[in-house]
């Protein structure tokens, strides 16, 4: 069952004022990305955080918010005198170089200048405890979500089946209905005379060889049937995924420059929109 990469979770470990309190939120990314916020973690232990939240996490942008219960009451706030002035004089210095007025506000935030009295303590295993109480969270949202984008897939697959199934269909007929058309444009340019039926034969065979599409309409019906085995796996298979729609996507591009009936480009662009619906769903696919 393949999982969604937005997920959202909350989890709490320890007691009264040393009770940690851990959000995480997670949206669709390329790769692994961790944003720490809330407190400052110690180098050593913000790595230990990291590989922790990425072993779990596997791919996606990820916000951890770390708070304590006395962090959230009563918290002190500092404000860095030293760092303002210096600011200050570097504006009013730019200001006299390039006659370039800034205002403090664009350069940098309160944040800046304002710093919290950090807690003396921080229990690791109560940490990892209440990241572990959020991920727990997190992994149900994204096995839902992604259950639901599973369904819509699956539905847009068996449409797109449906519709290579009527290109098919359209291909094989398509050597009679030009036999046939061809036929009686030569008869009523020819008039009473004899027709080539050897001459005609060959102009069919060459105009059906150009417009086969049997290996492309073969090879969609194999990415299908592979897509579908990825659907299944528990493993990541958001990548495999995208590879496969783009090569489906070139499979019905070749079919719609060769083929020359207007049934069959109409339902190229119907399968068109499918893909791309298709591929959008997989962008937030883990």
């Amino acid at each position: 069952m393949i999982k969604s990469m937005t997920g959202f979770g909350r989890g709490s470990a320890g007691r009264m004022k040393d009770k940690i309190n851990v959000e995480i939120r997670t949206v669709n990314s390329r790769f692994f990305e961790l944003i720490i916020r809330g407190m400052t973690l110690e180098p050593a232990l913000e790595s230990k955080v990291k590989e922790h939240v990425g072993g779990f996490i596997g791919r996606g942008n990820v916000q951890l918010r770390i708070e304590l219960n006395d962090s959230q009451n009563g918290q002190t706030l500092n404000f860095n005198k030293d760092r303002f002035e210096v600011i200050q004089k570097i504006l009013k210095d730019i200001h006299i170089e390039y006659g370039q007025r800034l205002n403090l506000s664009e350069i940098i935030s309160t944040h800046d200048l304002l710093s919290a009295d950090e807690p003396e303590t921080l229990k690791m295993g109560d940490l990892m405890k209440a990241i572990d109480f959020a991920l727990n969270q997190v992994n149900e949202m994204r096995s839902r979500e992604g259950e639901q984008i599973q369904g819509d897939i699956i539905n847009r697959l068996n449409n797109l089946t449906g519709l290579l199934g009527k290109i098919e269909d359209s291909g094989k007929q398509y050597p009679h209905d030009k036999r046939v058309s061809l036929q009686e444009k030569i008869n009523t340019l020819l008039g009473d005379d004899s027709l080539d039926e050897n001459r005609l034969i060959q102009e069919v065979a060459y105009l059906v060889e150009r417009a086969d599409t049997t290996e492309e309409i073969v090879r969609i019906h194999s990415h299908f049937k592979q897509f579908r085995s990825y659907l299944d796996q528990e493993e990541p298979v958001g990548r495999r995924l995208n590879f496969l729609i783009q090569e489906v996507g070139r499979e019905v591009n070749t079919i719609g420059s060769k083929s020359p009936v207007p049934e069959v480009t109409n339902k190229i662009v119907e399968m068109k929109d499918e893909l791309e619906k298709i591929r959008e769903q997989i962008q937030n696919i883990l």
